[in-house]
């Protein structure tokens, strides 16, 4: 059995690229507006997904730093 990786943060984003081009085709960008959608979507979703990624990782650690604290401040005033 051959598995395929999927990587769904690319896929969400291509979902959500392709219902705002579909909503917001006419405000795009005039640069933008000249292309074919196919190729607007691949653009933008390969330039928001590695920004999305890192906003996880931003939030991932800011919550280990945030419990981290928590406990430490728990221990501290028993």
């Amino acid at each position: 059995m051959e598995y395929k990786y999927i990587d769904h943060l690319t896929e969400y984003m291509k979902e959500r690229v392709t219902k705002l081009i579909k909503d917001y085709r006419n405000s795009l960008p005039q640069e933008l507006s000249e292309l074919p959608d196919d190729r607007i979507i691949a653009l933008i979703t390969n330039g928001a997904t590695p920004i999305l990624r890192k906003i996880e990782d931003d939030a991932i650690t800011a919550a280990i730093e945030k419990v981290s604290n928590l406990i430490r401040y728990s221990k501290a005033h028993k």
